[in-house]
């Protein structure tokens, strides 16, 4: 069926993204995502002029920051410019990364942007062929720290032959996530919009199709905590009023977590080539306008090489290898890291019932597990307040979930130790 309506949706572009901690951590790398984010929104325009869209919608934090390059600001204007050469609109809302008060610049954009407004929830018409064909409802942060329910300003018009709300906001209380605009699907509805496109979180989701909401997530992953394929939605409502969609992946750089059971590798020299034939394996599989993958191992599994990898730099070596053969590529492969949680290849209850230290040991651990008094007072050392204020802001307390976590593998260390694995 011809769609009445065909537009595209991103949001959290982040332009001008410092990506600080890999700046910190690995400086080399940090040079390769230079314009990583710059470039996945040059193909998002290439994306709307290939597929002739009405419009396009972007959902916030545009910039990350107050402080944006001028060359971000031309590419911004530059590629607006394409878009205005193919008649195809671009409206936009500020969000808490780029209110409108950090929108004051020299650069100036053609008429066919819309930043929209920060008092009160604005209305632009699309119109194709001189009729409108949907109506965009949408309002801007004005300052960074929007905490009021924006949603409950928005309200569709019964003349509305598809009525759009345009917003930054939290839907749902996410707690990994700052409460901007907090609001619930039912503060949504109750603007009677027929589809909703918003901001904020990072990763792509459809939330809701009654009515159509979606966050498109951002970008281009900007650390390893977002992984997956990052871009945008390419969205359509048909003559019968019915919406369908399409994720349109468009980073640059992917970002990536695998587990890798590592049960039948018995020599430091078979993890070696292990991980250098999964890197040939992703590598074939990026698509040629994939620059390249920053990829996180997990090993797991019962091994034989338990005491040997936790004990040595050998998973530092490995690391260090896998660089030196990959990372000089075009595309390239860059090992994060490469994390333990392999266990030793031998049975707690092998030992439990033994009259020993050891047996002593694996009990007492055993017991912390179902004691709620232990547990608690565990949290309460591990938990206590830090002197330091720089360092406390970047710890998070731990909970009982992670305090377990802490104890096998601490069950798992001192089993490998005590039971003399050399």
């Amino acid at each position: 069926m011809i769609p009445i309506i065909k537009f595209i949706h991103c949001a959290d572009l982040h332009l001008d993204s410092p990506f600080q901690g890999l700046t910190t951590k690995e400086p080399a790398l940090a040079d390769r995502f230079k314009h990583a984010t710059n470039e996945a929104f040059v193909k998002i325009i290439d994306l709307c002029l290939a597929e002739k869209v009405d419009f396009l919608t972007i959902g916030g934090d545009t910039f990350d920051g107050a402080d944006r390059s001028l060359c971000a600001q031309i590419l911004l204007r530059d590629q607006f410019e394409r878009l205005h050469k193919a008649k195809i609109p671009a409206i936009i809302v500020a969000g808490n990364h780029d209110p409108l008060s950090d929108w004051l610049t020299e650069i100036r954009f053609p008429n066919n942007v819309h930043l929209l407004a920060g008092d009160k929830v604005e209305k632009v018409p699309i119109k194709k062929d001189g009729k409108v064909i949907t109506t965009i409802y949408g309002i801007s942060y004005k300052v960074r720290d929007v905490k009021e329910n924006l949603s409950l300003e928005f309200h569709a018009s019964e003349e509305d032959t598809v009525s759009i709300g345009l917003l930054h906001a939290n839907v749902g209380a996410r707690k990994e996530y700052a409460p901007y605009s907090p609001c619930t699907i039912s503060d949504l509805r109750a603007g009677n919009m027929d589809l909703w496109l918003l901001g904020h979180i990072h990763t792509p989701e459809v939330i809701c199709e009654d009515p159509f909401i979606l966050y498109p997530g951002n970008i281009q992953g900007r650390h390893i905590n977002e992984d997956g394929p990052r871009g945008c939605y390419f969205i359509k409502v048909d003559s019968n009023y019915k919406t369908s969609y399409e994720f349109k992946p468009v980073q640059n750089i992917l970002w990536k977590q695998e587990e890798v059971n590592i049960k039948k590798i018995t020599t430091s020299l078979e993890l070696v080539d292990l991980l250098s034939d999964k890197c040939e394996d992703e590598l074939s599989n990026l698509t040629r306008d994939e620059k390249g993958i920053v990829i996180r191992w997990k090993l797991t599994g019962s091994s034989s090489l338990y005491h040997e990898l936790t004990m040595t730099d050998k998973i530092e070596e490995t690391k260090e290898i896998l660089i030196e053969r990959f990372f000089s590529q075009a595309p390239f492969i860059f090992p994060e890291s490469i994390r333990l949680l392999i266990k030793p290849d031998k049975k707690t209850e092998d030992f439990v019932n033994q009259e020993n230290f050891i047996g002593d040991f694996l009990r007492l651990a055993g017991q912390v597990k179902d004691d709620e008094q232990m547990k608690n007072e565990l949290l309460e050392m591990l938990n206590q307040p830090l002197s330091s204020r720089t360092i406390k802001k970047y710890l998070d307390e731990i909970d009982e979930k992670e305090l377990l976590a802490i104890l096998e593998g601490s069950v798992d260390l001192g089993m490998d130790l005590l039971s003399g694995n050399k």
